[in-house]
């Protein structure tokens, strides 16, 4: 069984919080999803800070699981 709290997901959650985040801020449709556009994408810039300065292991161990 596959782990998802690894440092990879993480990065894979931060960038689609900030992809979803610019993509909430760019559409005309509604003025409720423009309003919670930028806390989304706040959210993916700190969470992909945050794990850009944990220190860790390389991209190799975390695969192997040490």
């Amino acid at each position: 069984m596959r782990r998802y709290l690894t440092r990879n997901w993480f990065y894979r959650y931060a960038s689609a919080l900030i992809i979803a985040g610019f993509a909430m801020l760019c559409q005309p449709f509604s003025h409720e999803i423009f309003v919670y556009g930028f806390p989304v994408l706040l959210a993916g810039v700190v969470l992909f800070l945050f794990m850009d300065h944990l220190p860790g292991g390389t991209v190799q161990e975390e695969e192997n699981g040490v």
